[in-house]
This record gives C-alpha cells, sequence and structure tokens, in this order.
C-alpha cells in the first residue's frame, strides 16, 4: 500500500468493487498526482448552445453584425457631437446674457446720471431762453375724446 505524501503532488484514491452479485471488499487504489486522469468536464446548457451557435456563424450574418456595429458606432458618434454643440452653444448663450446684463448695467447707470445731470427747471430754462419756445395759448390746444383707446392718431393735419 502506498503512502500519502505531504505538500502539493497528493496521491487521490480511487474506490474499485469486484464485479458479482455482492460486494465481498472494497479495494482502495492510489494513484500518484501526475498520473491522474481528469474527467471532462460538463457544460452548461447555456455555454454548450453559445459554442453551438458560434460555430454556426455563416458569412451573411457575420457581415449583418458588422454592418449593425458600424451604424450603432455613426449614430453614437452623432448622438455625442449633438451633446457638443448643445454645450458649446450653452456656453455662448451664458456669456451673451453675462455681456447683456453688463450692458444693460451700464445703460441704467448711464440713464440715472443724465437724468441727475440735468433737471426738469433747466431744460425748460434753456428751452424758453435759448430756444425761444413758449407755453400753448388756449387758442392753440385742441382737445379730443378717444373712446376706443389710451391715444389719438393724426392722420392728416387739423385746420381751425
Amino acid at each position: 500500500m502506498a503512502t500519502r505524501r505531504q505538500g502539493r503532488q497528493t496521491s487521490y484514491r480511487r474506490d474499485t468493487y469486484v464485479d458479482g452479485n455482492t460486494v465481498r471488499k472494497v479495494q482502495p487504489e492510489y494513484i500518484p498526482a501526475g498520473e491522474r486522469t481528469k474527467a471532462p468536464k460538463r457544460l452548461s446548457n447555456t455555454t454548450r448552445k453559445n459554442r453551438e451557435k458560434a460555430a454556426n456563424m455563416n458569412p451573411g450574418y457575420i457581415l449583418f453584425l458588422t454592418l449593425a456595429m458600424i451604424v450603432t458606432g455613426y449614430f453614437c458618434i452623432q448622438y455625442l457631437q449633438l451633446q457638443s454643440d448643445i454645450t458649446n452653444r450653452v456656453k455662448n448663450i451664458a456669456v451673451l446674457e453675462s455681456r447683456y446684463n453688463e450692458l444693460k448695467t451700464e445703460n441704467d447707470e448711464t440713464e440715472s446720471r443724465i437724468k441727475g445731470s440735468v433737471g426738469i427747471e433747466t431744460i425748460k430754462k434753456q428751452a424758453m431762453d435759448e430756444l425761444g419756445m413758449q407755453y400753448a395759448k388756449e387758442d392753440q390746444i385742441v382737445t379730443y375724446n378717444s373712446e376706443e383707446g389710451d391715444y389719438v392718431r393724426q392722420y392728416i393735419d387739423i385746420d381751425e
């Protein structure tokens, strides 16, 4: 009887039976590790079916899969380009909005400065003294009643 070795190489025991209508004696048989025969692995049904499909691929099917992959790649690239374009436009809009806000602030400041520097009394004085303007007299004022809106449009000259 062989002895067991310690370490990586170990021997394996295989039980053998004597033929007959009764088992007389179990006779263990030791096989060294290097001489051991491997039993073939059982494949799962999914693995077996995938291998059968891979073996049965014809050139037409491969061409179809290649074209499908190319079309999918093309649409993915187009999608990424559109995403990039949208991102660039959003950034451009943000820059334009920022510039608009700056111009609006500058315009408001200029308007406030103009209103503050020239008062209505100064404008009235300049108009009357330098330009010779005068207030309208009673006989020059014509009053209209408008029932349709807040203002009146004059299409022709008014003669009195």
